[in-house]
């Protein structure tokens, strides 16, 4: 993988995340061409467009797919290559501003996206598995233990990170870079450049919508649910566990109020949804949205709006359009207050319910509004916990197999206490249960590797 780096170095390349490269404008970008080339076992496939445009990735067993937006429809072409991990490469237009690029996979691999400006071109980088790996810095340290529990033992995987090295840090990061969205936790890794990752909070599976609170660089992508423990890293640089609340609104020049009701998902009764950048190229289809860029309503329009770059889009339920028709008007200003309570943070993902607290075991569920289903079920679980010194411990536990037994919520407490956590909370368990190190998932999953919604990762500062 460090040969392949340093050759794209040389290439003078920008590493980019799969919202990157975001555009000033809505105009369409024409795909000019598309190429690629072998180095060594990585096979490099560049798209070359005449701007920059916004993309995401969208996983399948046999294929990669990334998606490019906004740019002009293109009559379908084959590019073949049948070269190292990659088969042919399909492109074709989905709609009069999306084209999808489909590459089929001879077998596993893992992928990077890369950027250059001036002429703009797209590379996607894609490996064998086994060459996605990553050295561990000394603040980042893994091991693997055998735990008893009330069945018999599982395996334990466990990775502590000391945030005081000021080399790293720690960040959720979204599947494909888009809400909603699927990814598998060892595809992300490799993304972006990961020292260690491990699977985020709740998801809805057939969609990949994250259920809870996502904050990424201080910006509210999905709003807490109500009672559920979220993992936090304050503007200070400190990790925190605790609930949050959300009381969105909008208000015009003239003083008009809207509540705001969801981020990046449908409308829910009593107020507007926002859609940001971020949820992809279009909203769902909706009765009436208004288009906002800049600040300003410049339009309003029905069915699956487009999201500019530079702004948002407002929706609402279909029996209460009222919320936009009679606060807004086209060419108004408006203040969108999307914050969160307490503030003060950087990076956010919910989950739940809490493990520890302040020391002791304690596991709110009925609080949390889990079921006790959820509790109970020896199974894989992940895990996020701080330890007195404030460092970050991530783990899993293998369940469900001849070797493991897995865990109920109290058992994983428990050992997240014995691991040293004064506070901890439960990530999403069963299937999406992954834990990457140095670029390789250590962990058995119980089935083929779930994609899932979103995901901690540890990785280097820029300019590292």
């Amino acid at each position: 993988m460090a040969v392949i780096l340093a050759f794209l170095a040389i290439l003078c390349l920008l590493p980019a995340g799969p919202a990157g490269g975001q555009p000033s404008g809505d105009a369409p970008a024409r795909l000019l061409d598309i190429g690629w080339t072998l180095q060594e076992s990585a096979v490099k496939i560049v798209v070359h467009l005449d701007r920059p445009v916004r993309f995401r990735t969208v996983n399948a067993p046999d294929r990669l797919v990334v998606d490019l937006w906004p740019v002009q429809p293109e009559r379908p072409r084959v590019v073949p290559v049948r070269t190292g991990v990659v088969g042919d490469v399909w492109q074709e237009a989905l709609d009069s501003r999306i084209v999808r690029m489909s590459i089929g996979l001879r077998r596993a691999a893992r992928y990077k996206f890369f950027t250059r400006a001036d002429p703009y071109k797209l590379a996607v980088i894609l490996v064998p598995v086994w060459q996605a790996t990553t050295p561990l810095p000394a603040s980042v340290a893994y091991r693997k233990l055998r735990v008893e529990t009330g069945r018999g033992s599982t395996a334990v995987h466990a990775v502590t990170v000391d945030l005081g090295d000021p080399r790293i840090e720690l960040r959720p990061v979204l599947a494909s870079g888009v809400i909603p969205g699927h990814e598998p936790t060892g595809a992300a890794a490799t993304r972006h450049d990961a020292i260690a990752a491990i699977n985020g909070g709740f998801f809805t599976v057939p969609t990949g919508q994250p259920l809870g609170m996502v904050v990424i660089d201080g910006k509210l992508l999905s709003t807490p649910l109500p009672r559920r423990s979220v993992f936090a890293i304050t503007t200070e640089g400190r990790p925190v566990i605790q609930p949050f609340e959300f009381r969105g609104r909008l208000e015009t020049d003239t003083g008009r109020r809207a509540p705001i009701s969801a981020v990046n998902r449908p409308p829910r009764s009593g107020g507007v949804a926002v859609y940001t950048p971020e949820y992809g190229p279009l909203t769902p289809a909706h009765r009436l949205s208004a288009v906002v860029r800049d600040g300003y309503v410049v339009g309003f329009a029905s069915g699956r709006v487009p999201i500019p770059a530079d702004g948002y889009v407002l929706s609402a339920a279909a029996w209460e359009t009222h919320f936009l028709t009679e606060t807004l008007q086209r060419q108004q200003r408006l203040r969108l207050d999307l914050a969160v309570t307490p503030g003060s943070i950087v990076h956010a993902l919910g989950g739940g319910p809490r493990l520890v607290k302040d020391g002791a075991v304690f596991v709110p569920y009925e609080w949390e509004w889990f079921p006790r289903s959820l509790v109970m079920r020896r199974t894989s679980r992940s895990a996020v916990g701080i330890t007195a010194a404030g460092k970050v411990v991530l783990v899993t536990v293998e369940g469900r197999n001849r070797e493991n037994t897995g865990m109920h919520l109290y058992e994983l407490a428990r050992l997240m206490r014995a691991l040293g956590a004064v506070q901890a909370m439960n990530l999403d368990g069963g299937g999406s249960s992954t834990l990457v190190v140095g670029g390789q998932v250590v962990n058995r999953a119980e089935r083929e590797q779930r994609g899932v919604a979103s995901m901690l990762v540890v990785v280097r500062r820029s300019g590292d």
